[in-house]
């Protein structure tokens, strides 16, 4: 487009520079704008997912103040109206003490009764920065981040969680995860401003708010955004989460008291209510890192982080004037966003049972079951036949599939941690919040002590994406996954194969690419799980797969990440070799592509595409259409693509999974 302008803007000049030597009054061009219409349709041949989502890319329009739009986030969007449509069913009626639309009732009644929430203040949470600001050693701090843990679910330096052990997914162990940046990854510092303003802006209005002078709070934000940018620039990379060897890191008592020579692990441990006598550090650099600034020197700086961490955990529950203090703005602002906001945060688990029962109906599950067993047979087929796999590597992957637990639509076994007291028992929101938070507390707490549990969920049902879970080997398929926005049970089998099979055959296929393949069927890490001349076989194949990304330029300029992207480009190439496994009929293959390509059509800016090609685990959606389907044989067949098109890929350039 730059460059048709740029001919244009010569043109005229031309018309111009000639017209002043005319002896007549010049009769200057009309300026020519290129319309969206005027775009011509691409081939099928030259260009699939350009092809497939014409109309959208022509006639769509990206929202004010967002970067992109797409199927995906029609989804999204869809799901959060029905949503607040279903949460405004529940308040319309009496609802029996104790179910979910119980709470949804009576949170959401709470939070719009204005009087009520000022009249509770903010005393409840208030009381957390000052118990900080009384502290007068690290010993007391220290003390204070294990009770505000417990009482109040609320994690700043120390984040911990209670997981499958990798090795052992049969035990719980108790992990030390990346300390809680407010929402903020490593990339928002290294390589945007983000994390410097997000950080900067919640610290200077949480100490502002607290009656903090404008320009002191200033500069001690300044010093806090300085310790954390300090500290993420020492942290791993987002990207290694799945490095086994580097993340798992085993310390006892002793170890960790090295490793934190600045505080006493064991009281710390006990603060936070966890009795045990190892952790497994995910982030070793970064905790040496954290470890530096517990010194007295800092302990303004520490305080005025753990203050941070609190309103950012807390600020949607705060009355509206105290919200106005912290950023000039205050519930009543947007009342739908806001409390759409604090229903999802707070009670997303009821929420998504409630969504989840209504969502899937009887047609739909029966559709979605048919269409995930579809799959699983069909990978099962694919491991059967595949060449580079011997006998007892082949035994060990069909072992893993019939072992998979596959979770799609909700949890309809919930039952919620917590009770909402109601405000005829003199409930209000913020106590209700804290409440929860604190339940969810005890909840993690007490995995420690019992078994991990295959068929616990990962995401809640108003989540719109999927995940496998290698520790369990398990995939979570959510409701919001199949809504009407995702698919439409009445379309024909194999369209919804496309559009709602990619994303099951997908999160399937995660188990067995470049970091699945190294879990058995228990979830249990073991990069030994298939013999090492399978290995060096499947690794000539990621080394092909990671050339073949690395070539593929977007825009017909940028190149893929092809080893930051790998493991999901495995998935997508094993997930439509699997759907296209289902059938050889060549009208039923164009309706799984045009499925497929019509679920990825997004909108974007190019800017914002450009900066997540240096960030995101994923492929661009253009990609994960065209690069896909020019590597998947029965593509060709289909559409008979020829040597000349420029979807074509040659057989042995092809990159097979199975």
């Amino acid at each position: 487009m730059l460059k048709k302008t740029a001919a244009l803007l010569l043109s005229l000049l031309i018309a111009v520079s000639f017209a002043s030597c005319a002896t007549e009054e010049p009769v200057m061009p009309e300026p020519e704008t290129k319309k969206k219409t005027d775009i011509p349709k691409p081939d099928i041949g030259e260009n699939y997912y350009g092809n497939i989502n014409y109309d959208y890319l022509i006639n769509g329009q990206i929202p004010f103040g967002k970067n992109r739009c797409s199927h995906l986030d029609d989804i999204s969007d869809e799901m959060e109206k029905y949503v607040y449509d279903m949460i405004l069913r529940c308040v319309s009626k009496e609802q029996p003490e104790g179910n979910c639309e119980y709470s949804i009732k009576e949170l959401y009644q709470q939070f719009l009764d204005i009087d009520t929430r000022e009249k509770t203040g903010a005393d409840l949470i208030t009381v957390i920065p000052e118990k900080i600001d009384k502290c007068k050693t690290l010993d007391e701090y220290f003390s204070t981040l294990g009770w505000m843990y417990q009482e109040y679910g609320i994690s700043s330096f120390f984040r911990f969680d209670v997981q499958p052990d990798y090795y052992d997914t049969s035990v719980n162990k108790l992990f030390l995860m990346n300390f809680n940046s407010c929402g903020n990854m490593k990339e928002n510092f290294t390589r945007t401003n983000a994390g410097v303003e997000n950080i900067g802006k919640l610290t200077e209005h949480s100490l502002t708010a607290l009656d903090t002078e404008v320009t002191e709070a200033r500069d001690r934000a300044k010093k806090v955004v300085s310790m954390i940018n300090d500290i993420m620039y020492e942290s791993t990379d987002s990207d290694t989460t799945m490095d086994i060897d580097k993340h798992y890191n085993i310390y006892d008592k002793k170890e960790l008291n090295k490793l934190y020579s600045n505080v006493d692990m064991q009281k710390l441990l006990k603060a936070f209510g966890f009795e045990t006598s190892e952790v497994i550090v995910h982030d070793v650099p970064q905790s040496k890192k954290i470890n530096e600034y517990f010194t007295e020197d800092n302990f303004q700086l520490l305080k005025d982080y753990a203050v941070a961490c609190t309103m950012f955990k807390y600020s949607s529950a705060l009355p509206p004037s105290f919200k106005e203090k912290m950023s000039g703005n205050d519930d009543t602002d947007d009342m739908k966003k806001s409390v759409k906001n604090i229903m999802s945060d707070q009670l997303q688990e009821e929420i998504g049972f409630v969504y989840g029962s209504e969502i899937c109906t009887d047609e739909v599950m029966n559709v979605a079951d048919k269409m995930m067993n579809d799959i699983r047979s069909s990978c099962r087929d694919l491991i059967k036949k595949c060449s580079r796999l011997s006998d007892d590597s082949r035994k060990k992957y069909l072992d893993k599939l019939d072992n998979m637990i596959i979770l799609m639509g909700y949890n309809k076994n919930y039952k919620s941690p917590f009770s909402i007291v109601s405000a005829d028992e003199g409930g209000n929101l913020l106590q209700n919040v804290i409440n929860i938070q604190k339940s969810w507390t005890k909840n993690t707490i007490s995995k420690l002590s019992v078994k991990p549990d295959r068929n616990s969920w990962d995401m809640t049902a108003i989540t719109a994406n999927a995940v496998y879970n290698p520790y369990m080997n398990t995939v979570t398929i959510p409701a919001a996954m199949l809504s009407k926005a995702s698919f439409d049970p009445s379309d024909s089998e194999y369209r919804i194969l496309g559009v709602a099979g990619y994303c099951i055959a997908h999160e399937i296929n995660h188990a067995f690419d470049s970091n699945g393949f190294l879990f058995d069927k228990n979830g249990c890490y073991n990069p030994e799980l298939i013999c090492k001349e399978d290995r060096d076989k499947y690794k000539q194949v990621l080394d092909n797969a990671e050339k073949y990304y690395n070539n593929y330029k977007l825009l017909d300029i940028y190149n893929i990440n092809g080893k930051l992207t790998l493991s999901e480009n495995i998935a997508d190439l094993a997930a439509v070799q699997c759907l296209t496994n289902i059938t050889d009929n060549k009208d039923n293959l164009r309706e799984i592509f045009e499925g497929a390509a019509d679920i990825w059509g997004s909108l974007d800016v190019v800017e914002d595409i450009v900066m997540r090609l240096d960030g995101d685990l994923h492929s661009p959606n253009e990609a994960r259409v065209n690069a896909v389907f020019s590597s998947t044989d029965k593509f060709y067949e289909a559409y008979d693509i020829a040597e000349t098109d420029k979807m074509y890929v040659a057989p042995e350039n092809r990159i097979r999974v199975w």
